[in-house]
């Protein structure tokens, strides 16, 4: 009796400390994995009117100077509303190397993204700009389907709180340029 009762304290202290890994949800949000697939939906306002926001998101070449975890942004090739850049982002403790492609919907107000090239991950989805709940304000919704192309050794828990922070560091970033652009 009292081997299961230390058996059933030491799992449930182990499954509180894992739940603890998995990052703070807003209501709404969405980041679920099945299998190799992730189901993403993630939403942050910023203190910055919508269309300096816009003008944040339209260059992405530029984000690398604003964050921590976007190591290099390099603009590969631009031909009308469409952009590729080749990312190195600091993920589950290594660079991971992206090229993607995004196409801006200007009018829209919204980011339409592929995977060209990585080993990690092939993801497809947006970015999305809308008026925040208060005046000069702006929501910012990613909804993504992101397919591991690789076998992640990471737990899911891990790899939610890294996707997160990918986000959550791309609008402090996105933040950063629309105040330096004044």
């Amino acid at each position: 009796m009292r081997k299961t009762l230390i058996a059933t304290s030491a799992i449930t202290v182990m499954l509180v400390g894992l739940a603890a890994c998995s990052p703070k949800l807003e209501e709404g949000e969405v980041l679920d994995k099945q299998g190799d697939t992730f189901t993403i939906r993630l939403s942050k306002t910023i203190n910055v009117p919508i269309e300096k926001a816009w003008k944040a998101l339209e260059a992405p070449e530029e984000l690398e100077k604003y964050s921590d975890s976007y190591q290099q942004t390099k603009l590969v090739k631009s031909e009308g509303n469409t952009k590729v850049i080749d990312y190195r982002v600091k993920a589950l403790g290594q660079i991971q190397a992206f090229t993607m492609e995004l196409t801006l919907q200007n009018d829209a107000k919204k980011v339409q993204l592929k995977t060209l090239q990585s080993s990690l991950a092939e993801i497809e989805g947006s970015y999305e700009l809308k008026p925040g709940p208060e005046p000069n304000t702006t929501t910012i919704t990613y909804r993504a389907i992101q397919k591991d192309k690789a076998n992640i050794p990471a737990p899911v828990s891990v790899q939610k709180t890294a996707i997160k922070g990918l986000f959550d560091d791309l609008v402090v970033g996105m933040q950063k340029v629309a105040d330096a652009q004044g």
